[in-house]
């Protein structure tokens, strides 16, 4: 009796088997799905600023590129909030970062803002220090200020000839002031950039 009960046993286990790998089979399809329906959208997110940077629109570009990473965290330039951008996904800076620094002959761009930031010494503990000299010093430097007095975006130089490092600006300027460059700086050095 027990024979034709392990031989059904059997047969289930082997039916289970079969089905588990038709699943694993399945998933794996729908997650390549989700990962070409990504790319979709992500092409069709980043054309636009991809575009306007070619075409010399450098002030539609920074509107474009605030639009983009505000997007990216269902939230907008006024109700953005510390935790966002700590937490802020790295895909997005690093794609948006590309396509400045390739428009731009490197010379705009996250990656290129922090470089600038490190030259001047700046690191992660002078950011979690607040070092207001350093971040000043910083916005001299890529003219967000002049003679410490700083420049409103509306009024910075959005043109190819801005200094190295000015742009993107519009996505840097937040309620927060000082506190939100600290904290877009320290998101792009824990991002590894």
């Amino acid at each position: 009796m027990t024979d034709p009960i392990e031989r059904r046993l059997a047969a289930l286990e082997a039916a289970l088997a079969a089905l588990t790998g038709r699943l694993e089979s399945l998933t794996s399809q729908v997650h390549q799905h989700e990962e070409n329906l990504s790319l979709v959208s992500d092409v069709a997110r980043y054309t636009p600023l991809r575009d306007l940077l070619a075409a010399g629109r450098i002030q539609e570009a920074d509107e474009q590129t605030e639009r983009i990473l505000f997007d990216c965290i269902n939230s907008s330039l006024d109700d953005v909030t510390p935790e966002d951008i700590e937490t802020f996904p790295v895909t997005p800076l690093r794609i948006l970062d590309q396509i400045w620094r390739s428009h731009s002959g490197d010379r705009f761009g996250f990656g290129v803002q922090l470089r600038i930031y490190r030259e001047l010494g700046g690191t992660i503990d002078t950011l979690i220090a607040q070092d207001v000299e350093l971040h000043r010093a910083f916005c001299e430097r890529i003219g967000w200020s002049r003679n410490g007095q700083p420049i409103e975006p509306q009024d910075q130089d959005v043109s190819e000839t801005a200094a190295t490092g000015a742009l993107p600006r519009r996505c840097w300027s937040t309620p927060y002031g000082m506190k939100i460059t600290n904290l877009i700086l320290a998101r792009l050095i824990t991002a590894g950039f």
